[in-house]
């Protein structure tokens, strides 16, 4: 029977988990811009959506490093990943503009603890001979995935309401959490 290396097994369950992510995170990101464009009806509350976001995630990623270090990459990459699903759900109810403002600081907050820990888990199973290799396929497959689900998720927008969207896209990124829980994690 085939047996994968344990240091493999957990490299193609985080692609296999980020991947799905990544499809439905593309999907999705037509309908976020639109939705901050048509909820606040200009673009400075667009910029300024993302601008809050882009500040949370930016302080936060340092902490969510030492956080790591102290609680396991395990606990907080099945954590994130479920909390991004719950908040991405949370879109389809917001009334106000404050409401989009403290999503998109929940989110930045979710984004560096994800964001930073992904990579470092992705340092703590590769061997460092093939290092550079495995974490530049992970990012491409990652990369070429949400880009090319963006462009059909364009084609979405319009068709399929917000609050739908919003509902099946924080359910499905809370579903992609499950192989998260198979990873193993050694700790030092």
């Amino acid at each position: 029977m085939f047996k994968i290396k344990r240091h493999r097994r957990n490299y193609y369950l985080l692609v296999f988990a980020n991947s799905i992510a990544a499809i439905f995170g593309g999907l999705s990101l037509p309908f976020f811009l639109v939705f901050f464009f048509e909820f606040g009806g200009n673009a400075s509350v667009l910029a300024t959506a993302i601008a809050i976001q882009g500040v949370f995630t930016a302080v936060a990623s340092y902490y969510a490093g030492k956080l790591s270090d102290r609680v396991g990459r395990k606990p907080l990459l099945i954590a994130s990943s479920i909390a991004s699903g719950f908040v991405v759900m949370l879109y389809a109810f917001i009334q106000q503009l404050w409401h989009l403002y403290v999503l998109q600081a929940l989110v930045g907050l979710i984004t560096a603890v994800y964001a930073v820990v992904e990579q470092v888990y992705l340092a703590d199973i590769t061997k460092k001979i093939s290092r550079g290799a495995d974490i530049g396929r992970y990012a491409m497959i990652i990369g070429v995935l949400y880009s090319a689900f963006t462009i059909v998720g364009g084609f979405f927008v319009g068709i399929v309401t917000f609050k739908i969207a919003f509902l099946l896209l924080g359910a499905i990124f809370m579903i992609d959490t499950i192989p998260l829980f198979f990873l193993t994690e050694k700790r030092a």
